[in-house]
C-alpha cells in the first residue's frame, strides 16, 4: 500500500489516536471522579468526550487550511 497523501494520512491516523484515547479516558476519569467524590456525581469528567472532539476538529481545521496553501500556490 503506498501512501498518496502524506498530510491526510498523518491528519487522520492523529484523529484515530485522540479517538481511542478518548474512548480510553472517559471512563477512566468518571471512575476516578466517583472514587474520589465517594458518590456517583456528573461533573467535568463527562466532558472529556467533547474535549477530543474539539481536539479532532483542530486537526481537521489545521490540515484543510494546509490543503487550501497549497492549491493557492499552484
Amino acid at each position: 500500500m503506498k501512501i498518496k497523501n502524506k498530510r491526510k494520512f498523518i491528519a487522520r491516523t492523529l484523529e484515530l489516536i485522540v479517538f481511542i484515547a478518548t474512548l480510553i479516558l472517559t471512563p477512566l476519569a468518571i471512575n476516578y471522579a466517583n472514587t474520589l467524590r465517594g458518590h456517583k456525581a456528573f461533573g467535568g469528567e463527562y466532558l472529556v468526550p467533547v474535549f477530543g472532539l474539539l481536539i479532532i476538529l483542530v486537526i481537521e481545521t489545521i490540515y484543510e487550511e494546509s490543503q487550501n496553501k497549497k492549491n493557492r500556490r499552484k
